[in-house]
């Protein structure tokens, strides 16, 4: 199976795709080191599958424990003693309306004497709640599970939506449960690109001094976060410095007890003619902590969306949410995310790879490593159409060798090729060129989220940008001459605000910073900027960076 990375980086192997479609996305390390996944089989029972080597390969299904009524992706978690738990959101009721005729419901199951027998199943929580994204014990012994749910008679709209968070809580094992007196919300705006439900989808972890750690998805462009010292009572939500399109977070301790934080680190898609269009999810991103989560390495693509760069379907959730997150004996992550067919898969990360400071890409595994998808057309019911825009084809010198071709070929908007590396607040990226002769403009930019290729939010949210002119002139006056390969070098200081631009060793532009309230730099962007069609464009043969190791 082709690598969903293009080459190993400095400090860790690049994750490697273990299965494309898990049966669920939950995964618990048992206290032998043995994984399991815990699904259900519609209608009958939920069943299990187990791996004694990292995820590699899965044993054949064995039934856990009857149920019939309707339930969605099962949550597990293996608490002190060595026992499993299981949630589940089971449906109830036949109507539309939640918590009027339509309730999805939590139930909880659990083992006893080393996992060889399940209590019966039981509802714990009456109501209607959202996706389960995490469960945690405490210290004390105590079991909390964060969710949220819909209050009933609550619109979703402005100024909180439909939802609030809370958690259940259990201090007897899971044998009964209760819920936190706390409703946490977040803003919601009128102009939003999707459904106004507020703060939701919930995850935890516990910190070393103490307290519990809740991040929340939101509407807001950002995570939110609250902390409590006992699971039951809980601070204000608060937004977080981790940019965020409208998707849920997963939090996992590493063995070592560094931190590790999943999420969809994106901007949302701006509309078009004022239809809002599909939230950005297009790419899953990581970082880790050594410091309970003061500072943060890495912002790195986990998971990109292996159809990201073709039409999308019309209904139904895609791209790489929901990500469900464990640790293996040798001290590897197991991830298991995505949403859609052909979208949900399996993966082993070496943590040390989140960390490292050097990436580069020469086109030799293809455009794994990027994304060059071209929306196009009208927006209807979130949906608009998407096309590959800049293509590979075989460099004009070297035999074997790829290059990036970008360029305007049709009545589109130019193309654009979108890519990750670590982030960094001092850093220095290479790129080789080429303006062919006929090159009717371009740029390259930096930026510290990802945005989707063309959106014109960029112009104003990327960190520092060097415009190319159709005559190669960049600005301060260095020309690139057409037809020749140059090394292009941005050596950038995010807290500086400036980035010094060389052109083959020599300097040639200062760029100021544009955007005052952006983070550290993790994307380079590189489009056509031609008003008319531009079938010449121009090569990119290779890129390279390097960032000083310095939490964003």
């Amino acid at each position: 199976m082709a690598l969903p990375f293009p080459v190993a980086a400095s400090g860790g192997d690049p994750p490697v795709l273990l299965h494309a479609s898990p049966p669920n996305k939950s995964v618990a390390r048992l206290p032998d080191g043995e994984l399991c996944i815990l699904y259900m089989v519609r209608g009958k029972h939920c069943a299990s599958i187990r791996s004694r080597d990292d995820g590699q390969s899965w044993g054949t299904p064995r039934v856990e424990f009857p149920f019939a009524p309707p339930a969605g992706i099962p949550v597990s978690m293996v608490d002190r003693d060595g026992e499993l738990h299981v949630f589940l959101m089971v449906r109830r009721g036949n109507g539309t309306t939640p918590t009027v005729d339509y309730f999805i419901d939590i139930w909880h199951a659990r083992t006893s004497q080393q996992r060889q027998k399940w209590t019966p199943p039981k509802r714990i929580f009456d109501g209607y709640v959202g996706a389960l994204n995490g469960v945690t014990q405490l210290e004390s012994g105590r079991i909390v599970l964060p969710h949220q749910y819909w209050v009933p008679g609550r619109r979703s709209a402005p100024p909180t939506g439909s939802h609030v968070v809370t958690a259940s809580y259990s201090d007897d094992g899971g044998g009964t449960w209760q819920q936190s007196p706390d409703r946490l919300t977040a803003p919601c705006y009128a102009d939003y690109i999707g459904s106004n439900y507020g703060a939701c989808e919930p995850v935890i972890v516990p910190l070393n001094d103490g307290r519990a750690w809740m991040l929340m998805r939101t509407q807001t462009g950002f995570l939110y976060e609250s902390f409590s010292r006992d699971g039951i009572r809980w601070t204000e939500a608060a937004p977080t410095r981790f940019r965020s399109s409208n998707s849920p977070a997963n939090l996992l301790r590493l063995n070592d007890g560094r931190l590790v934080l999943f999420w969809n680190h994106c901007q949302n898609p701006s509309r078009v003619d004022g239809a809002p269009i599909y939230t950005t999810r297009d790419a899953l991103h990581v970082a880790i902590s050594h410091d309970e989560g003061t500072t943060w390495l890495g912002f790195r693509e986990a998971f990109r969306d292996p159809q990201r760069n073709s039409s999308p379907p019309r209904h139904g959730d895609r791209g790489t949410a929901y990500p469900y997150s464990t640790t293996t004996d040798n001290g590897n992550i197991l991830l298991s995310t995505g949403q859609g067919a052909g979208r949900i898969a399996l993966l082993r990360i070496d943590p040390q790879w989140i960390e490292a400071t050097h990436h580069e890409d020469d086109f030799s595994h293809g455009l794994c490593g990027w994304c060059v998808y071209k929306p196009f057309g009208p927006v209807r019911s979130y949906w608009r159409d998407r096309t590959q825009g800049p293509q590979l084809m075989d460099h004009p010198i070297l035999p074997g060798a790829k290059v990036l071709h970008l360029r305007r070929p049709d009545a589109k908007v130019g193309d654009e090729a979108v890519w990750n590396f670590p982030a960094g607040g001092k850093g220095t990226l290479t790129l080789r060129i080429l303006l062919n002769s006929g090159f009717a403009g371009g740029t390259v930019a930096l930026a510290d989220r990802f945005i989707p290729p063309t959106d014109p939010a960029a112009q104003t949210l990327e960190l520092f940008q060097l415009p190319i002119d159709r005559e190669g002139q960049l600005p301060g006056g260095t020309r690139l001459a057409l037809g020749d390969w140059h090394s292009l070098e941005m050596n950038w200081d995010a807290d500086d605000r400036r980035c010094v631009v060389r052109i083959d060793g020599a300097p040639a532009a200062m760029l100021p910073r544009r955007n005052p309230e952006g983070g550290r730099p993790s994307y380079l962007r590189v489009r056509s900027t031609a008003d008319g069609i531009d079938p010449a464009g121009w090569l990119l043969e290779r890129v390279g960076v390097d960032v000083a190791k310095r939490a964003p």
